[in-house]
């Protein structure tokens, strides 16, 4: 179960992570906006990428105990998971884009509102 809340941990950053300009927009939240509130703009980046790292190395220990076929077809899944996804190219299980950090999110917003 511990490999599961892990494994949904970093799906979600990374859904944050896509999402992170659209959630700016409707304000909802959004984890790399809580670490921006938490660590200011300029450390987030890198809280936000200690932070996957860790639970990358987590996650990576907790796979190497599961049985052998459970995590070859776990891994396989997440490799068509993947690519449905759009990733073709290097890592199979994908990889880390942390986009700019938006400073000023009103601005951002009425900027966004008023070009469309």
């Amino acid at each position: 179960m511990e490999f599961l809340s892990i494994s949904e941990f970093l799906v979600e950053i990374s859904d944050d992570l896509f999402d992170y300009e659209d959630d700016v927009l409707e304000n909802n939240f959004n984890i790399f906006r809580m670490f921006i509130g938490i660590y200011g703009p300029s450390i987030a980046p890198a809280m936000l990428a200690k932070c996957i790292t860790e639970a990358e190395e987590k996650y990576n220990s907790l796979l190497k105990s599961l049985d052998p076929q459970v995590s070859l077809n776990y891994r396989r899944r997440c490799e068509e998971a993947t690519k449905e996804g759009g990733k073709v190219s290097g890592n199979p299980l994908g990889a880390w884009s942390i986009p700019p950090v938006i400073v000023n999110e009103e601005s951002f917003r009425s900027h966004v509102l008023n070009s469309s």
